[in-house]
């Protein structure tokens, strides 16, 4: 029974009994899933429209939150539009809901989120042109989050060890891939020292002929001189000289051939040997580093994916991806050097059991704030596909998620393996080198509508972002203290 027809179907004025009777049928037929609403940043529960107020100052438009409404079983959505808040009713009939009556096309609050996130609001009400885009997460849900963080040590545990892996492989890869180059630079010296002493021997070899072409030639010209030459014997004798001198000016030019060769030689050799001293210093620093990393995940409770057999089949697998490493990655590779700690795998790799719902709600609630949108990113392991990744980056106001897939070099053809996006054959040795590539190349040869980089990291960016409300909390409380 509706509410609005029960004055119609009495000939007399209802009864208050009759009413709150009604109501209440009303209300038990209202089937959605509150418990489900707990788990979503932007349902604030029961908190009052002021307090939603205080917190919405300072938000962009299109900052959101749902809470109860005063009427039990129905919601009221607050936005942020026009810099003034905008309340809106969600209506809840049986198991559906909307923001009219006309309008219950939804099974859930959530479902109806989810659509006006990426659907404008004008639908509802032309003069709200804007989606859902900022879900400002209520205190109890941060606090939640907060607590769960604390108070799980073994997934803390699993998640510093994937952490170390991480930094593992991609250490071993950096050396694997620096080794490789040092050897191969090592090997370029050898080969153009050895063409160096060669050139340099052909060059003395000229510099003894044209000596014995200058000396031959001084002795014909002699001889041409004498007056007792019949005529005949004078002719050939200056056909011979000129003949010499011929073969004398060729060996000159040989000869400065061979010395442009040996410069050149020289400076190769050069360049060679300052990488070379360049390279010694790196290999060792990696090699430390990537012993030390090692170390530290031998020195944790024993586990399955912790011991020495795993760890060597683990950088054996990586080794292998680098064999088939395209030489102009190696070098870019190489070439680029992250700015740490900032991009280091804390701060963008996420926690085993964390789901797209929450990267997405993450990314969104650090937007806000930010200048550049564009480019923030998490990778997280996949929930549907087990051993491999997901990328959820920002672009344009949303989050997108990428599947990164991870081919075994060990049992591909080969062995051309490693990180990657699905249908390529761009492949990483490790999840770092995925990272760095495309930290400083666009995702648009992946996704044409993901012109971006990846460019701020979530993670990190949620620690200061705590940090600072944190240190802010504290100076407010500091502040009541004084005054």
């Amino acid at each position: 029974m509706r509410l609005d027809n029960f004055g119609a179907s009495c000939s007399r004025s209802p009864s208050l009994s009759s009413i709150e009777a009604t109501v209440n049928e009303i209300h038990s037929s209202c089937t959605i899933n509150e418990d489900q609403l707990k788990n979503k940043c932007w349902y604030w529960g029961a908190a009052s429209k002021e307090k939603i107020s205080d917190a919405f100052e300072n938000q962009p438009d299109g900052t959101f939150a749902v809470r109860d409404a005063s009427t039990n079983g129905q919601f009221t959505l607050t936005l942020r539009i026009g810099g003034a808040n905008k309340l809106i009713k969600i209506l809840v009939e049986g198991d559906k809901c909307g923001f009219t009556r006309e309008t219950l096309d939804f099974d859930s609050i959530s479902s109806l989120v989810q659509f006006y996130r990426t659907c404008s609001l004008k639908e509802f009400n032309e003069r709200l042109d804007l989606c859902l885009l900022y879900p400002l997460s209520s205190p109890e849900f941060t606090a939640r989050e907060r607590s769960e963080a604390k108070i799980c040590p073994k997934s803390a545990q699993l998640h510093r060890i994937n952490l170390l892996k991480c930094r593992l492989e991609a250490f071993h890869a950096e050396y694997d891939r620096v080794s490789r180059r040092y050897d191969h630079l090592f090997s370029q010296m050898n080969i153009s020292g050895d063409e160096f002493q060669r050139k340099k021997q052909t060059a003395a070899a000229y510099c003894e002929a044209l000596k014995i072409f200058e000396r031959k030639i001084n002795e014909l010209k002699k001889i041409e001189q004498k007056d007792e030459l019949i005529e005949r014997d004078r002719e050939a004798l200056h056909a011979n000289i000129e003949l010499q001198e011929e073969r004398m000016e060729e060996v000159e030019k040989a000869k400065e051939l061979v010395n442009k060769a040996i410069q050149t030689l020289g400076q190769t050799l050069s360049k060679l040997n300052a990488e070379l001293d360049e390279t010694k210093p790196l290999l060792l620093k990696l090699y430390r580093k990537r012993d030390k990393c090692r170390d530290e995940i031998l020195s944790l409770p024993k586990q399955q994916n912790t011991t020495h057999a795993h760890l060597d089949r683990h950088l054996e697998a990586v080794s292998l991806a680098l064999d088939s490493e395209p030489i102009t990655l190696s070098a870019f590779l190489i070439r680029v050097r992250f700015p740490l700690p900032k991009w280091d795998c804390e701060h963008w790799l996420w926690h085993q059991g964390a789901t797209k719902e929450h990267a997405v709600i993450l990314i969104q609630s650090l937007l806000p704030n930010l200048e550049q949108k564009d480019g923030v990113f998490l990778i997280r392991p996949s929930t549907s596909h087990p051993g491999f990744y997901a990328l959820e980056i920002a672009k344009d106001g949303n989050v997108h998620s990428c599947l990164i897939e991870y081919r075994d070099p060990r049992t591909m053809p080969e062995h051309c393996g490693g990180y990657g996006f699905a249908n390529t054959q761009m492949l990483f040795a490790s999840l770092v080198d995925f990272v760095r590539y495309y930290a400083n190349t666009s995702l648009k040869e992946h996704n044409p509508m993901l012109d971006t980089t990846l460019k701020t990291p979530a993670l990190g960016l949620k620690r200061r972002k705590l940090y600072n409300e944190s240190e802010k909390a504290l100076q407010d409380e500091n502040d009541e203290v004084s005054s």
